[in-house]
């Protein structure tokens, strides 16, 4: 073979090459171009139900922050704790520690210290305050 035989033929397929290129990033330039196109006309698809027995807000670890279920609703801060809870009957609002320091429920609205002693409640009767001991200093008049 003669030098310009193994010119032409290595140019040949040089060309060759080059087409397949070109065809090749043509295709890939219409698949890209008509992927937003394709998603533009297809209408927006709002389901009309979303069923659930249980929703959770997961924070950016994958632990649950917050919990929708038939028992009612909880908030949970950081480390897992139940800060707020609200259930068919009550709600509750604990603090750091899992300690309860609110609640309202059918009967009354309650304030508790740190030992869980009642400092504060108003009822249908009236309203009471009380010590560190839990002893009353404190009521409306009797009616």
């Amino acid at each position: 073979m003669s030098e310009t035989t193994v010119v032409d033929a290595r140019l040949d397929k040089l060309e060759q090459d080059n087409r397949r290129l070109k065809l090749t990033v043509g295709a890939l330039l219409l698949v890209m171009a008509a992927v937003p196109l394709v998603g533009a006309v297809m209408p927006e698809q709002i389901p009309e139900v979303i069923q659930a027995r249980r929703f959770e807000v997961i924070d950016g670890n994958g632990m649950p922050r917050a919990v929708m279920s038939d028992i009612g609703f909880a908030y949970f801060d950081v480390n897992r704790t139940i800060r707020a809870m609200m259930d068919g009957g009550s709600i509750r609002v604990s603090d750091e520690n899992g300690t309860l320091r609110a609640l309202m429920d059918d009967k009354n609205i309650a304030y508790l210290d740190e030992n869980r002693v009642t400092r504060a409640q108003l009822y249908a009767d009236g309203f009471f305050l009380s010590d560190e001991n839990g002893n009353v200093v404190w009521r409306t008049p009797e009616r």
